[in-house]
């Protein structure tokens, strides 16, 4: 972790560090301690181990409800909730950096903090099961150079794309098909590796991105979960057992017992997830679940984030999903909590030229299910029985095809016989179209005589019309019948039979919000909800108009997540979102993340407090390949931070800056502090200019911004944390600039179209040409911030 002492320098300023240590910490460290002195054989059990406690940059503070430790090589997430499992997460490769560790891992520790401040009780919920060792061995990421053989945009390579990471390490565990190089291909790479190791993972890794129809990005490339599944089982020769299982067909018990299931058979499990949070929408991640350990009653599943090794450690899957024990909340926010989905099956199998493309399933049940059925005698059928039936055409590459669908019965996930079979193109008359399909009820079918005592399913084939190969249809792993047979009687069950509707049903019963909501403190939302949809674990949101992005005149996604409740339940789910800016907002809740279609409750917030945001132009400076900036200014660095008051008061104090420098990004050391005395108004943007010379061409340079906050520091790029009684800060690289040679050529300045400008808030003021008279401030133009001097 980039993370440097504040010194003395300070005192120019007479800034008073403060920092309340949790009382419960010395509690936690002991929980953690023990823990580790278990797990690191390098450590005696008299030998104490020296913690260090660390900051993640999602769940820090007082509330923040988890407590990460880092120890030598190791880390350790305890919880503050002694009614939770004590240890949520650890590993004993590497300690916790902020600044390196994945978004996929901060989300998760996001979702602890939620669960932990909202009282959920996980422990003994769900039973432990033996332990896995981690299967994947590999310590693969997205970049250099694995990604040698990706599209190119703006001169620029992009990433692999979390998908085909996890999917390449897959297959290398397989080693199938015969026709890649894996010999040559080496567990992990540094980013300057050359030659046969090299060229085998990189061509594997665009391979694979081509069959999953990988969207490339300079930021991020993405894929989805079926065609990953596809790719491998008619791309790659895997078994036709390959699917894809989806969370919302089961509980949590049964979510855990289908993963651990899968690892006990030496299957690693590619594992899908969105989460919503602070203002960012909806984002998805793919990684590995590879191992299983139980430890004081609780399991723990191994990751492989995709990110070379960094955080492949053990996490605690289960307090995204906990079984519903109320106790104040319920952790429904955020995180890996909703639309979570595991590709299983996943093993050798042959290339065949007839596989085809398969149908998704998302709906499979008896139609006016009576749930027990009667038949004369063993020789004879059950009576009569007709099914409602919910298809798609969800598989690449698109087009439209006819498809059959065919009714079999399992047992033992074995095959006993086809029951029946249907042509799609005798219910809809014409082929199905990529991302289009319905629900049908087929006719009516007897069967059952001669079948032994048992358990049965009633799964879903299906095939591309005029091929011979019955598959299994995508979606039937989690979504069949369950038949029970005990003589002349029959049961029925239907599993994963709820389809998601287009409108969120849930009755809001009660919401508390809780007080004296200020900027930058997280607002707890609870409600109290019944789920009257169709499917487990339905998400519910919260909109605003408080985020910086949209403004005061906007609505934005702002936070969600599942509320692990089954159709029918009753129960609290909690909130939380951060608000960045002060004044009195509008929220909505609503089951719909892509838009406010459906509001389901309104309520209002008053937020107070400093909000300073700052927008910072360094003349000369641009983005390099790396996360850093260039500037082309030799041995100056200077600029303009243009500062924006969103508080609920006036700013008349000082805003201060200070300079960091070094030979490399994460070797500097203080240069020089300067200060300013400003005035702004509330809503008003002020400029504070700023020049250090005489640096170093060559040299990396970091000007850290802040305000004042009574008698504390308000950071305007960097964090503020306490370690070991000490007052440390942290900063991300894109803060930093690297001094290059003055190229002497200036920028041109072109005329702005007669475009329309907004505000910071997204009220329009004008056209670009009344620009001049408008005062001075950040406006956006053309979706561009433009600076009104």
């Amino acid at each position: 972790m980039k993370k440097y002492l504040l010194s003395t320098y300070l005192v120019l300023f007479s800034f008073l560090l403060t920092m309340a240590a949790p009382v419960d910490e010395q509690s936690a460290r002991k929980i953690a301690s023990d823990f580790l002195r278990g797990k690191m054989p390098q450590v005696t059990r008299a030998a104490s181990v020296e913690l260090t406690r660390a900051i993640t940059g999602v769940a820090d503070g007082d509330s923040a409800g988890i407590y990460v430790f880092n120890c030598d090589g190791g880390f350790v997430v305890i919880s503050a909730d002694d009614e939770l499992p004590s240890v949520l997460a650890y590993g004993l490769k590497n300690s916790y950096d902020v600044q390196t560790a994945p978004p996929a891992m901060k989300a998760m520790l996001e979702a602890y903090n939620y669960a932990v401040n909202s009282t959920v009780k996980t422990r003994a919920a769900i039973p432990t099961h033996a332990d896995v060792s981690p299967l994947i061995q590999t310590q693969w990421n997205q970049q250099a150079p694995y990604n040698k053989y990706c599209t190119t945009e703006a001169g620029e390579t992009c990433p692999t794309g979390c998908v085909a990471t996890a999917l390449a390490q897959v297959m290398y565990y397989h080693k199938w098909p015969s026709t890649f190089n894996w010999d040559a291909m080496k567990a992990s790479y540094s980013s300057d590796d050359t030659g046969d190791a090299v060229e085998a993972v990189a061509k594997l890794m665009a391979d694979v991105g081509e069959k999953v129809f990988m969207k490339y990005g300079i930021e991020s490339s993405s894929a989805n979960d079926y065609d990953a599944c596809e790719a491998l089982r008619i791309q790659y020769g895997y078994a036709e057992t390959s699917n894809v299982a989806e969370r919302s067909c089961y509980t949590a018990q049964g979510w855990d017992e289908v993963v651990y299931n899968e690892l006990a058979a030496n299957r690693p499990v590619l594992y899908s997830a969105q989460s919503a949070s602070s203002g960012q929408g909806i984002v998805g991640h793919a990684f590995i679940l590879d191992g299983y350990q139980a430890k004081d009653g609780v399991g723990y599943f191994h990751v492989n984030w995709g990110w070379g090794g960094s955080s492949d450690d053990y996490f605690l899957i289960s307090v995204l999903n906990p079984e519903k024990q109320y106790t104040g909340g319920n952790a429904g926010s955020s995180g890996y909590s909703f639309s979570q989905s595991a590709l299983v099956g996943v093993e050798k199998g042959e290339q065949s030229a007839a596989k085809s493309m398969r149908l998704s399933l998302y709906k499979c049940a008896i139609e006016s299910d009576r749930g027990t059925y009667t038949r004369n005698s063993a020789s004879e059928n059950f009576p009569e029985i007709q099914l409602t039936l919910g298809v798609s055409n969800m598989t690449r590459p698109t087009g439209a095809r006819y498809y059959d669908l065919a009714y079999a019965l399992y047992k033992d996930n074995k095959l006993v016989e086809i029951i029946d079979s249907i042509s799609l193109k005798d219910v809809i008359g014409e082929p199905l179209d990529y991302l289009y399909g319905g629900t049908f009820n087929t006719g009516t079918f007897a069967f059952g005589k001669n079948l032994a005592n048992g358990t049965y399913q009633i799964r879903m084939l299906s095939k591309e019309s005029g091929k011979s190969l019955w598959q299994l249809a995508i979606g039937a792993t989690c979504r069949y019948i369950d038949l029970t047979i005990n003589g002349n009687q029959m049961t029925t069950k239907s599993y994963g039979k709820f389809e998601v509707s287009a409108v969120s049903n849930f009755i809001i019963n009660s919401v508390t919000v809780s007080e004296n909501c200020e900027v930058g403190k997280p607002i707890t939302i609870t409600v109290n909800v019944t789920d009257k949809n169709k499917t487990n674990n339905a998400p519910l949101f919260l909109y605003g108009n408080a985020s910086l992005e949209q403004g005061a005149d906007k609505f934005q996604l702002l936070t969600g997540g599942g509320t692990n409740l089954e159709p029918g339940e009753t129960g609290d789910v909690v909130l939380e979102y951060t608000p960045q800016r002060a004044g009195k907002f509008v929220f909505y809740l609503s089951g719909n993340s892509s838009e406010l279609t459906d509001s389901l409750y309104r309520f209002e917030a008053n937020v107070s407090g400093l909000a300073l945001v700052m927008d910072l132009e360094v003349e000369g400076a641009k983005k390099s390949s790396s996360v850093w900036n260039e500037a082309s200014t030799g041995t100056v660095l200077k600029g303009v931070a243009h500062i924006t008051n969103y508080g609920s008061e006036d700013y008349n104090n000082n805003i201060g800056i200070i300079l960091y420098g070094g030979k490399a990004p994460n070797e500097i050391e203080h240069i020089s502090t300067v200060g300013k005395s400003v005035n702004i108004a509330i809503g008003a943007t002020v400029d504070v200019p700023f020049s250090f010379e005489n640096l170093t061409v060559g040299n990396y340079y970091l000007p850290l911004f802040y305000g004042r906050n009574g008698d504390d520091i308000f950071p305007l790029n960097f964090e503020l944390f306490e370690e070991n009684g000490e007052q440390y800060f942290s900063y991300s690289y894109d803060s930093v600039y690297l001094l290059l040679e003055d190229t002497a050529i200036q920028g041109i300045v072109q005329d702005a179209p007669d475009a329309d400008v907004y505000d910071m808030r997204g009220v329009r003021l004008g056209k670009a040409s009344e620009l001049k008279s408008l005062p001075k401030g950040v406006y956006i133009i053309n979706k561009k911030k433009v600076v009104n001097k």
